[in-house]
């Protein structure tokens, strides 16, 4: 306890002194705070996936309401929100965020064990280590996203989520336990097989709730009437709660067109 006192002493003595190579390297530092011990990693992970949800979705209602004022951006019509929908809507989430921080028990088990990989190391690499995430999460997204589809797993799971009809952005967390943590699984199978730098790790989740938010938002961003263009996919995936039916992708078109699932609707 007295060892630990010290070291919060310390941090707060370099902070405040403004030490620049202390203030360069504090961010690798709380990240190795981070999965020290597994508790350290569950109160990580609940005030990181915290910041997350409620910096876009509060962050992001307020950006969305003032680009539809210059009306840079359109309503979908949709109108199906109901009486106490986004306080369940809220409640899901917290519990998803619940998931996803006792899932990074796992996560800092398999770091810890040499089971799981991440550099530290800075380099241009995680130019490309993005991307390859961004592709991946698509992909995992996908895969989930129409195993939840098959009879017994959309009546006994993900029927949850598609309990808002409407989507708002406080439904982009809004799971039954198990989808959760299905869709928390996907930074795993990467770093099993590559060290990608923590930065490029961050990005993931990170990208995931913005495309997630708007995705959920039912404002699209292309006023063009062909719904494969790839802005459109806040569209696709607004119709996909209508109908509960195609548009399995996140944020790429690509894999419903591959798959042929893409739900066949004419804009109004």
């Amino acid at each position: 306890m007295l060892a630990y006192s010290l070291k919060i002493l310390v941090f707060w003595d370099s902070l405040l002194k403004g030490d620049t190579v202390f203030l360069y390297r504090m961010p690798e530092k709380i990240i190795i705070w981070s999965f020290e011990t597994w508790y350290h990693t569950v109160i990580s992970m609940f005030l990181f996936f915290n910041l997350l949800y409620w910096g876009s979705a509060l962050g992001g209602q307020l950006l969305l309401k003032f680009f539809h004022r210059k009306s840079v951006i359109s309503t979908i019509d949709n109108d199906n929100i109901r009486p106490g929908q986004v306080k369940r809507e809220i409640s899901k989430s917290m519990m998803s965020i619940a998931v996803f921080s006792l899932q990074g028990i796992i996560f800092q088990q398999g770091i810890q064990h040499g089971w799981l990989h991440i550099s530290y190391s800075f380099n241009w690499i995680c130019l490309i280590e993005i991307p390859v995430l961004f592709l991946w999460n698509e992909i995992h997204f996908y895969l989930c996203h129409a195993l939840m589809h098959r009879k017994w797993f959309m009546r006994h799971v993900h029927t949850e989520h598609h309990r808002s009809k409407e989507p708002t952005v406080f439904s982009t967390y809004s799971f039954h336990w198990f989808e959760a943590f299905l869709l928390g699984t996907v930074i795993i199978p990467p770093l099993l097989f590559y060290p990608f730098h923590v930065l490029s790790v961050l990005s993931l989740p990170v990208m995931s709730i913005l495309i997630n938010m708007l995705g959920h938002s039912n404002y699209e961003f292309h006023g063009g009437r062909n719904p494969g263009h790839l802005l459109k996919f806040s569209y696709r995936h607004s119709m996909h709660h209508k109908t509960a039916k195609g548009n399995f992708g996140f944020m790429l078109p690509w894999f419903d067109q591959l798959f042929n699932t893409t739900y066949k609707t004419k804009e109004k």
